[in-house]
């Protein structure tokens, strides 16, 4: 799992909860919240899946929507936040990484500021960004990346 993410999960959460992925990939991190108890939806491009549009759960919304390495993919951004947001009940939260506008080896325009641009006007509460430098370990990459995450909540 992010590691990142699996330590903003036991700052927020006392208890497992309902998590959906946007962009689950190969599935490794909603396989790992329910190895812990979580109740979990992914859905990813790969599938077809159009992610500025996912309406999941009508009638049981998600205490977490999370995005790890998505979101610069997505044309219409404020379509994607929109979708976290009807995805989300009251009070939950999401939890984003992405690469931020300084990665270099990024084609993303995700900044801080645009960010907390879009999130606020959706309404959302509690918004932080961070932009920190990570090491990418996979194998024929070996550099570091700008990366930038995005935890807001829905009030």
């Amino acid at each position: 799992m992010n590691i990142y993410l699996e330590k903003f999960i036991k700052e927020k959460f006392k208890n497992p909860g309902k998590a959906l992925d946007l962009g689950a990939g190969d599935f490794v991190d909603v396989k790992s919240l329910e190895d812990i108890g979580w109740k979990c939806e992914g859905v990813d491009i790969k599938s077809g899946v159009n992610l500025e549009n996912v309406y999941i759960s009508k009638n049981k919304p998600f205490d977490l929507v999370f995005s790890n390495y998505v979101i610069h993919k997505i044309k219409n951004k404020k379509n994607f936040i929109s979708t976290i947001f009807n995805n989300l009940k009251q009070n939950g939260w999401i939890f984003i990484h992405t690469f931020d506008e300084s990665d270099e080896n990024s084609t993303s325009d995700m900044t801080s500021l645009f960010s907390k641009k879009i999130l606020e006007e959706h309404g959302f509460i509690n918004i932080s960004t961070n932009v920190f430098d990570f090491y990418d370990d996979d194998e024929g990459h070996k550099h570091f990346h700008k990366i930038l995450e995005i935890i807001a909540q829905k009030p």
